[in-house]
């Protein structure tokens, strides 16, 4: 059985952070965080981990060895997810480059450009190519129909097609809420930002070339909406909670400490009076997946009169359970999106409430509903 404590502490070391794993190496069944990177869509980020700790933990690893034919699995798979990333990014490169031609303004949305806040660009597990363009529903359709083979399935945001054996999703805007007002709130507010998005050019890694991805601070809103979405639809999964993690870390030090360390710049397009409540200075991985499913027995109430960050409310009052991989509690599902229903007890509906829509309304309200 593999703890929660365990997991979030690999997971912290896994993204550079300087943690004490002697115990855990000392003791872990390698077989099971394998088995658990696998299931979340981890193994080439679990896997830079798993290189760092042969450098600062190879004592320990003497006593308890990884098998051969594990670590080999294991780097192959990492060889892998690399591969499959070069070849996403040259194709998202190449897709941003044809809609700039032709004079539709575009930006690349989650995937890779999440992938460049990672310590190694290439070892997030890349999806389909998610590109929103700044255009109407009837532009896009009849553009994606001259230069893309495309189905009877177009979706009310988006279309899917295909672009050298990669799937992509041609979207009409980035984005849904379920209620109609915050939707047309939340498109109102999309609309409002397109253009900036649309200009935040980056370079990709090894001089592949170059895309538009939106904003950290646009990220902050957008992405929290689309695990808003699939929390309901589909389910969330560990690289979706590390993704979140990285977009909050990186706006919390570029808009509250202005620190230039960041990996995405973003031009901010809000003023940060017009946010009435801070983040943390300083995140960590569990504050943010314990904002999920609740473990049983947990209150749901914060103890104190006093009200504390929210971060440290849902740090306190949630706790990820990740006693084992069968039972990784409904909303982490078996790797990336689009497989599997999931069932919301009472419990966990209370947890949603509680907690996303707690951070929701309170944080990013003030930024659409403004």
């Amino acid at each position: 059985m593999i703890k929660t404590s365990a997991i979030l502490l690999f997971l912290n070391y896994c993204l550079g952070k300087k943690v004490d794993m002697s115990m855990v190496v000392a003791k872990i069944d390698w077989r099971q965080p394998y088995t658990f990177a696998s299931r979340q869509a981890l193994l080439g980020f679990c896997f830079d981990g798993i290189e760092r700790l042969t450098k600062e933990f190879s004592e320990e690893l003497k006593q308890n060895p990884m098998g051969r034919d594990l670590l080999m699995t294991w780097m192959g798979k990492a060889q892998q997810i690399r591969r499959q990333n070069i070849k996403v990014n040259v194709v998202a490169s190449k897709l941003y480059s044809m809609l700039r031609e032709d004079d539709l303004r575009c930006c690349i949305l989650k995937g890779q450009g999440n992938a460049l806040m990672y310590p190694n660009a290439y070892s997030r597990n890349p999806g389909d190519i998610d590109v929103w363009v700044n255009a109407s529903r009837e532009q896009i359709t009849e553009y994606a129909k001259k230069h893309f083979m495309i189905g009877d399935d177009i979706r009310y945001h988006h279309l899917e097609t295909t672009l050298d054996g990669v799937p992509v999703e041609l979207h009409f805007f980035p984005g849904i809420m379920n209620n109609p007002i915050y939707n047309a709130r939340l498109q109102k507010w999309f609309k409002r930002n397109a253009d900036l998005q649309c200009s935040n050019v980056v370079s990709l890694p090894d001089g592949i070339g170059e895309i538009a991805i939106p904003t950290t601070a646009f990220n902050v809103v957008y992405q929290l909406t689309h695990l808003y979405h699939h929390f309901f639809d589909e389910g969330i999964g560990m690289r979706q909670i590390i993704d979140y993690f990285l977009v909050v870390n990186d706006f919390s030090k570029n808009v509250f400490l202005n620190n230039k360390s960041s990996k995405i710049t973003p031009s901010l397009f809000f003023d940060k009076a017009s946010c009435t409540r801070q983040f943390e200075s300083e995140l960590s991985l569990h504050s943010l997946a314990s904002l999920f499913p609740l473990k049983e027995g947990s209150t749901s109430h914060p103890q104190g009169r006093g009200r504390k960050p929210l971060l440290l409310v849902a740090r306190n009052r949630y706790a990820l359970r990740l006693a084992d991989q069968s039972g990784l509690r409904h909303i982490l599902r078996d790797g990336t999106a689009g497989r599997g229903k999931f069932k919301v007890n009472s419990l966990q509906f209370t947890t949603y409430i509680r907690g996303i829509l707690l951070i929701y309304c309170e944080f990013l309200g003030v930024v659409i509903c403004r």
